[in-house]
């Protein structure tokens, strides 16, 4: 027994030497007011002298090492004058790190982000795009005497088989087949239309393209185009694989010259036109020429057949692996039309900003102005922490914390971050242009807690120079990348520390 009450003795003599010194004489009357008999410190009173409290800068040292901000300093020392870099813990504000929190960037494939959380909220995970086939007279006996009128809902993902093979390897494929919708109504009997197959676009403007967006854009990125109804992105022309291309050189006997894409005029009359022959390939004889107008008002419509999309959430994952401008274009003219009953660019913009304000973004503050919703508009602007205060959001932060992809997973990312300590801490959207560089998304740092970023960087556009230009804008771009790694690496680098709930003394046992 004595074995134990000796150390214990000196513990407590320890103890109470501490407890004299003059300096925690002064700290316990100033900071910590009398401890009082049983322990405790009364009301009103600070910490009591013994507490785990008291430990934590030995135990848990600051998250950052020394050094650790400076390094981010220098990296950012490099960057373009348009570029920002904004940084969060836990979700938490101020700022963990920021450099250029307050600059105008153009964000280029960011703006997605901004499109999918509005219809998420505005539209639902569920929300599926229905296009149909109506007739004034109803059918009977298989015949159809009158127009049919193949009806638009939007759906951007309306594709044939032929245009399906020209996708590259590894795309992701989701469409809605548009030949079961002839199909079906073959199966209910349809034989003969008397009138015409007539395409339908309403629901939406007809702007074929976002009206602010430059010819250059229009052309450079091979970009089709965008009403309620329309076949294959609304290209009459596009080239065929190289397979099919292998084959009908075969059977041509030689070579034949590349097919380009070319745009129609007039998509809804061309998607018309394509189910027109569907439906005469599965022997349904139509009457007169197919054409584009919008069903009559005011008359008693039959559904003859319908056809529904795949559910939005679907949608999502196609627009980040594809970077489809298209449906994320043709999606926000959708969210214009239920949240204002127009369908266009702008309304489903203004939905946006609606959306950013119930979160807490103030546009005016954070600096966004938004001309379309792929972010190809080389007029959009924004800063940096619009992204991270979307990706914290209570509303969002669960459904981008599903869709980024991480640094483990097959993809941009894995060859950029496989260095990294454990890279699927890493979850991010990366993208850009020759010119735009952007980065953003979530680092776990352990102990349950996690950092936000979001860097972008613009490089002058070099597009009037000679040359030059192209191998120019490509050495901007790789600059660019290696500046946003070198950020995300260092950020990377850090360790959660434990926390006061991770502090806990045992009870001393005896014996």
């Amino acid at each position: 027994m004595r074995r134990i009450l000796m150390p214990i003795l000196l513990l407590a003599v320890a103890f109470a030497a501490l407890f004299g010194s003059n300096y925690l004489s002064d700290q316990l009357h100033e900071d910590l007011g009398e401890v009082s008999a049983d322990g405790t410190v009364p009301p009103g009173l600070g910490t009591p002298l013994v507490s785990t409290r008291r430990l934590t800068p030995m135990l848990a040292p600051s998250l950052t090492e020394p050094g650790f901000f400076s390094t981010l300093d220098d990296i950012m020392a490099s960057a373009p004058t348009s570029a920002c870099v904004h940084v969060t813990l836990d979700g938490r504000g101020p700022s963990f790190y920021e450099s250029g929190g307050n600059i105008q960037v153009m964000p280029s494939d960011a703006f997605l982000l901004l499109t999918l959380a509005t219809a998420h909220q505005e539209l639902g995970p569920d929300h599926t795009f229905t296009t149909s086939v109506l007739s004034i007279v109803p059918m009977e006996d298989g015949v159809v005497n009158g127009d049919i009128y193949l009806v638009g809902g939007g759906d951007p993902l309306l594709l044939t088989t032929e245009y399906l093979t020209t996708l590259e390897d590894g795309v992701n494929r989701l469409h809605t087949p548009i030949e079961e919708l002839a199909q079906d109504l073959v199966d209910d009997g349809m034989a003969l239309v008397t009138g015409a197959v007539v395409g339908d676009a309403t629901r939406y403007d007809d702007l074929l393209y976002v009206g602010s967006w430059p010819e250059r854009i229009i052309q450079a990125e091979n970009i089709g185009t965008l009403l309620a109804l329309q076949f294959d992105d609304g290209w009459v022309q596009f080239p065929v694989s190289e397979s099919e291309l292998e084959t009908d050189d075969t059977a041509a006997g030689g070579a034949e010259e590349e097919v380009g894409y070319q745009a129609a005029e007039d998509p809804p009359f061309y998607a018309a036109a394509l189910f027109d022959d569907m439906l005469e390939a599965r022997d349904v004889v139509i009457r007169r020429s197919p054409r584009s107008e919008a069903v009559p008002e005011g008359e008693e419509l039959n559904i003859l057949a319908s056809i529904e999309s795949a559910p939005l959430k679907d949608h999502y994952q196609q627009i980040l692996d594809n970077r489809d401008v298209e449906t994320v274009e043709l999606l926000l003219k959708e969210i214009g039309r239920v949240t204002s009953g127009t369908g266009s660019t702008r309304a489903g913009a203004s939905a946006v900003e609606t959306v950013l304000a119930e979160i807490g973004v103030d546009v005016e503050e954070f600096q966004l102005l938004q001309f379309d919703g792929s972010g190809l508009d080389p007029a959009n602007v924004a800063s940096c922490p619009v992204f991270t205060s979307l990706l914290n959001s209570d509303e969002f932060s669960p459904l981008f914390h599903e869709l980024l992809p991480s640094a483990a997973e097959p993809g941009p990312l894995q060859s950029r971050f496989a260095s990294v300590n454990n890279p699927a801490r890493i979850r991010a959207l990366s993208g850009g242009t020759a010119t735009t560089s952007l980065l953003m998304g979530y680092i776990d740092i352990g102990r349950g807690q996690e950092l936000t970023f979001a860097f972008i960087a613009n490089q002058a556009s070099t597009t009037d120079q000679a040359s030059t230009t192209d191998q120019q804008s490509t050495a901007d771009n790789q600059a660019l990348r290696e500046l946003e790694e070198r950020i995300v690496r260092q950020l990377a680098s850090l360790e959660s520390k434990p926390s006061l709930d991770d502090l806990v003394l045992e009870p001393l046992r005896l014996g």
